[in-house]
């Protein structure tokens, strides 16, 4: 049986603002690329077993904490987690594009291993932990988490709900995180599922991650 999903948190401090949302956080379920360490990027891959599983787990999971509303990346691994979580808690489900995976270039397809020999060890691995960085051909860290920023920014300008699912991908994830932790904070470990719980301010892209004993059901 897969574990269920695990709601990550750390110490910060909190934010009170009246257009404060509550944004629950997740990276889609298992692909075969993932469980064969391939880089995704915008290929459009279905969930396995597995990633089944797990969105259902992640589902259940979320049930206490009276979503609103999921919005989802357009990519398909990513939509059939948030369509999962969205029937299982009988709320709407949103497609935002901005939310899809980072263009990974000409490492799109490769494993992890052959991305580094290709590549090189230090690019591949400053792709994941910096911003600034891309492969050939693809986005950088910062312009992946300014098109999320700009797609949450989007759908709450949009919509009134207070606590939205969000459905996306392993690097916009981290982005997002690393935009929410301190200046210098180790990338977010983020597995599929992997569930972090943000307070969100629209008008200044404020996120801050809130601690597991802040997070009390309504």
């Amino acid at each position: 049986m897969t574990p269920g999903p695990r709601i990550a948190g750390y110490h910060n401090t909190m934010a009170t603002d009246r257009d404060e949302r509550i944004l629950f956080l997740f990276r889609h379920g298992e692909t075969d690329w993932n469980r064969e360490g391939r880089l995704q990027g915008h290929t459009d891959t279905p969930l396995n077993g597995t990633g089944l599983i797990q969105a259902h787990a992640l589902a259940a999971s979320l049930r206490p904490h009276r979503l609103d509303a999921v919005v989802s990346s357009d990519l398909m691994r990513a939509r059939t987690t948030a369509q999962i979580v969205a029937d299982a808690l009988h709320v709407p489900l949103y497609i935002e594009a901005g939310l899809r995976e980072t263009d990974v270039g000409a490492a799109e397809g490769l494993l992890w291993a052959d991305a580094k020999t290709r590549f090189g060890e230090g690019l591949t691995e400053r792709w994941y932990s910096d911003g600034d960085v891309a492969f050939p051909g693809g986005e950088t860290g910062i312009a992946t988490r300014t098109r999320g920023l700009a797609g949450l920014r989007r759908f709450t300008v949009a919509h009134p709900y207070r606590r939205i699912g969000v459905s996306t991908h392993g690097a916009m994830v981290r982005q997002l995180m690393k935009h929410a932790l301190p200046l210098g904070s180790a990338p977010a470990p983020v597995r599929n599922t992997t569930l972090f719980v943000l307070r969100y301010v629209p008008a200044i892209d404020r996120l801050i991650v809130v601690e597991r004993e802040e997070l009390a059901p309504d």
